[in-house]
């Protein structure tokens, strides 16, 4: 498999909405903590090279390598909706000064936010890779986010995109039935069939 340069960016899908916040225009409300304000609670913020990134086709059984190494820029990133509140947000990048540059500004492209966890336990976040019906039930493809750190310079990223299927609900002073983001997450268990696996080990080349 050839590595596109847009390919991290379609795969990954990230639930900014959920968790950081949207503007009345729709773009993520999250921006870097340069200016000061809340961090998060994590020693693995910096810039990371990506020493390999393997993804399956059609199911989770077989992985093939991607080519071509890039980086991944980790650090925190202050949700618009609870300014008092940082989450451990990442994104790939080109060079060293295109992830700081990245960083500096609101972000266009978040690929990572994990919403909870810690360096020791790990890290976990999600994403709404597609979202429809079937019947009178909701279909969703929800990317399940973790990152660990197996070593002192290294992380791990393991995304898994899994299939889930949940009734509607009616919210109150409603008459329409709708399908939500935060039950679909909820929803994933164990057994929801697995449609994909994206991996990514990364090395640690500098701070931010």
């Amino acid at each position: 498999m050839n590595y596109p340069a847009a390919y991290f960016t379609k795969a990954i899908f990230f639930a900014g909405c959920l968790a950081l916040g949207c503007t009345s225009s729709g773009t993520l409300g999250c921006g870097s903590n340069g200016g000061g304000g809340p961090t998060v609670d994590s020693e693995l913020l910096g810039i990371y090279l990506v020493d390999r990134s393997q993804a399956s086709e059609g199911g989770c059984d077989q992985l093939t390598d991607l080519d071509g190494a890039q980086r991944l820029v980790l650090y925190s990133a202050v949700s618009n909706t609870d300014p008092t509140e940082a989450r451990l947000a990442g994104q790939f990048c080109g060079s060293v000064d295109d992830c700081r540059e990245r960083v500096k500004e609101l972000p266009t492209v978040i690929n990572y936010a994990f919403f909870e966890g810690s360096d020791a336990a790990g890290w976990q976040g999600w994403g709404i890779a597609n979202q429809g019906s079937v019947g009178d039930q909701c279909l969703f493809d929800v990317q399940s986010h973790f990152l660990t750190s197996p070593g002192d310079r290294e992380i791990s990223i393991n995304t898994r995109t899994v299939e889930t299927v949940f009734p509607p609900t009616v919210p109150e002073g409603s008459t329409e039935a709708t399908c939500s983001n935060l039950i679909a997450i909820e929803s994933v268990s164990d057994d929801s069939p697995c449609k994909a696996l994206f991996l990514v080990d990364a090395t640690f080349e500098t701070s931010l």
